[in-house]
Parts: structure tokens; C-alpha cells; sequence
């Protein structure tokens, strides 16, 4: 079936993308946005990643190109963003990966203005995603939720479509509807994929309803929005990137609902950890999935972006892993293959971050949970449960074989 993201608009957001990378004016931002983060976490920051500092600084202005490419909010245009740098359609897309990104994720984002009517029309393609979530956002860093549908949420219609309104007015009813707020910027998709094998993204349009209230903006518009409001929330993605990092070396957060701190989905959960792992030392995770529609496991290196999980196993959903007896997935973290299938590949940094996320949990579901265990590799088989499944060489390397494959869909146009 055709890929819902290989379309014009997005073909066309990836050519303004390029354009502003190649734009001289951009190379003193990239710098400065550098020297931000190498100030800011100072000798904390680990040997290993401070060659890393320029790629960090790339991808991230690189990821404020895509929202300036999407940020029209007279002309919007769907734009997908946060993903590693692949080729498809004879041309390379450069990385912008930032912030925690999630590897299941298809991130989408167009641009809103409180004020001006709005039309999402929506069509499964194929088998939809575990959990969707559209929500508005009041900043570039769209971290300042205001508004949120998930897909469970909404009225479908029988052959699997749906429309959203988007406008001021109260909802008064309508159960496909989003109401903006001054200052709005973003609408902001996630399609969370928990089998990468069989789930896509939504087939989403949107359109202006009305009169457009301004000619579109120009590649230089883009440009300028995108330098000044990356070098804006750099100081909050270093604020996030905190969060984790503070957390004591080799230890996780207790697993969380979001409801009870106020912030982000109701409907979400979430446990971080920071961990330091010697050549043969291993943590042993253990999480329960809790009947979630949604339950997934990532690493990230210790700036706070996704490892290369289109190539390796550095995340793991719960469609995915293998499950014990218990219903609990214990995954192994290790810089070395351990020959268990649970898996987490930290790429051979020593120093890596790690969050499990909950979307969409049921009423009836367990409560969700985690914990960490230390241990070494050699150790493995005493601490882990009879039923653990084990690999060889062969059936690892059909693994990643399968989770490439996997992950190339979203690259290719059929």
C-alpha cells in the first residue's frame, strides 16, 4: 500500500529542510547552540560524548528547520519530523533527532493560529498504530500541551475515517474537535507503532477553512523562525535532558501516571533511568506492560537522543519482546550481545539514558511498574527466569534482519 508520508507536501518540507541547512547564516547558530549545551553540563558531561556535541547541535537545529518547513499556519502543511537521516526518493533527509525522541513514533506537526478554522481528515492505511495522539502545542519546543484527542477517543466512521475540526470555538459536543488558545503553533501527531511489522501512520490531510489571512511564508520566514526560537529552547531541551541525567548512575525512576503530576497525557506512563555500564556488566529491567495499548522500552545515548535503532536493537516495544510467564518483559542492557533476545544494544557507550513509556492505559489493566537489577553478563542464566528466551548468532542476527526490514517501510514509498 502507498506510504501515507511519501506525498508533496512532505517531499517539499524536506527540500526547504535542505535549503536551510545549506545557508551559511546557519553555521555560527549550530556553534552557539554547542557551546550552550558544553556549558551547561561542564565536566558532567561523559568523555565520550563531547565529540558528540556537534551532532547534537546539528540535529537539533536541524529538527527546528523541519517545524519552521511546517510552521504556516495559513497554509499548513502536514510534516513529518524526528527521525534519523535516511534516503528515499533519490534524495537524503537529514537527521533530527532531539529531546527523547521516540523510535516508534511517526511525529507529524502543521501549523495552527488561534483564530483560523481548521479540517484533519484522517483514513486508516493498513493496520493503525497502537496509539495515536493529536494534541496542540503552544511553543516550537511542543512541550506546552493545550489540547488533546487520541485515537480512542474519536467517532470513526465504518470505513475507517474520520475528520477533526480545529478551531475556537468550545466544543459543545463535538467529540472530533480541538479547541485553540492564543498562542497556539502546532498541531502534533504521534502515531505510536508497537508492531513495526504490521502498523502505519494514519493517511492524514489538512486544510484551511476560509480565506488565508496572509500569503505564504517564505523560505527565509522559515529560516528566521527557526533560528530564533532554536536557540530559544535550547535552555529547555538541556532542562529535559536534566531530568534524566540527575537521576542517581545505575537506577530508575519509579513508573509513574502522568495524571497524578498535572502534566502531559492523562492517559500516559511513564519510568527514566541513567545507567553506566562496564564492558561486561548488564542491568536486568524489569517491566510489566500492564495492558496498555502502548508499552515501550528506549535508550538514549546521555544527550538525550535516540540511538541508531533503525540499525540496532535500542528499543524495544512490547510486541516485540518476549514476555515471561509473569507477564513481565525483562530486558538486558548490555554494550555487548548477552544472547538473550530482550536485548538493549547500548551502540558501546558506556553512559546511556532509558525510558519506558505507557500510552493508553486500561482501567482494568495491572498497575504499571519497573526496576532495575546490576549484574554481569557471565550472571545472566542464575538471575533470569527458566523461561528466558535465548539466541544464538543466527537467530540474532534474523532478528535485527526482520526489525531493518521493519523500519524500512517507513522509508519507501509502497
Amino acid at each position: 500500500m502507498p506510504n501515507p508520508i511519501a506525498n508533496p507536501d512532505q517531499l517539499a518540507a524536506e527540500a526547504d529542510v535542505r535549503a536551510m541547512r545549506a545557508d551559511p547564516r546557519g553555521n555560527p547558530i549550530r556553534a552557539q547552540i554547542a557551546k550552550y549545551f558544553e556549558i551547561g553540563y561542564g565536566s558532567r558531561l561523559p568523555d565520550e560524548m563531547r565529540p558528540m556535541l556537534g551532532d547534537l547541535a546539528d540535529e537539533f537545529l536541524t529538527n527546528w528547520f523541519f517545524k519552521g518547513a511546517a510552521s504556516d499556519s495559513q497554509h499548513p502543511r502536514l510534516v513529518r519530523n524526528f527521525m534519523p537521516a535516511h534516503e528515499w526518493h533519490g534524495t537524503s533527509v537529514p537527521g533530527a533527532r532531539t529531546g527523547g525522541d521516540n523510535p516508534d513514533n511517526c511525529y507529524r506537526l502543521a501549523g495552527i493560529a488561534h483564530g483560523t478554522r481548521y479540517r484533519l481528515s484522517g483514513r486508516t492505511n493498513g493496520k493503525r498504530a497502537a496509539n495515536i495522539s493529536f494534541t496542540l502545542t503552544n511553543n516550537f519546543g511542543t512541550s506546552q500541551t493545550v489540547a488533546l484527542l487520541e485515537d480512542h477517543d474519536l467517532v470513526w466512521e465504518d470505513d475507517g475515517s474520520f475528520v477533526i475540526e480545529i478551531d475556537e470555538r468550545p466544543g459543545d459536543g463535538r467529540r472530533n474537535h480541538l479547541q485553540t488558545q492564543e498562542g497556539n503553533r502546532f498541531l502534533f501527531v504521534r502515531d505510536s507503532m508497537m508492531d513495526w511489522e504490521a502498523e502505519s501512520p494514519l493517511d492524514l490531510t489538512i486544510e484551511r477553512i476560509g480565506p488565508a489571512q496572509a500569503p505564504p511564508i517564505t523560505l527565509d520566514e522559515m529560516f528566521a523562525r527557526a533560528t530564533r526560537h532554536a536557540l530559544r529552547d535550547v535552555f529547555q531541551y538541556f532542562w529535559f535532558q536534566n531530568m534524566l541525567s540527575s537521576i542517581a548512575v545505575n537506577s530508575i525512576l519509579p513508573a509513574l501516571p502522568l495524571a497524578s503530576t498535572g502534566v502531559g497525557m492523562a492517559t500516559q506512563g511513564t519510568s527514566s533511568g541513567h545507567f553506566r555500564i562496564g564492558p561486561d556488566e548488564a542491568v536486568i529491567l524489569t517491566w510489566d506492560p500492564a495492558g496498555a495499548r502502548y508499552a515501550a522500552v528506549e535508550l538514549t545515548d546521555w544527550l538525550y537522543r535516540s540511538l541508531d535503532y533503525q540499525r540496532i536493537q535500542s528499543s524495544l516495544t512490547a510486541a516485540q519482546a518476549s514476555v515471561d510467564s509473569d507477564g513481565y518483559i525483562r530486558t538486558v542492557i548490555a554494550r555487548r550481545d548477552p544472547g538473550v533476545w530482550n536485548w538493549l544494544d547500548t551502540s558501546g557507550y558506556e553512559n546511556v539514558l532509558m525510558i519506558l513509556r505507557w500510552q493508553a492505559m486500561q482501567p482494568e489493566g495491572r498497575a504499571i511498574f519497573a526496576s532495575a537489577t546490576q549484574t554481569t553478563i557471565d550472571a545472566l542464566r542464575g538471575q533470569l527466569p527458566a523461561g528466558t528466551r535465548w539466541v544464538n548468532a543466527g537467530e540474532r542476527a534474523a532478528q535485527l534482519a526482520r526489525r531493518v526490514a521493519a523500519y524500512q517501510r517507513r522509508i519507501t514509498s509502497a
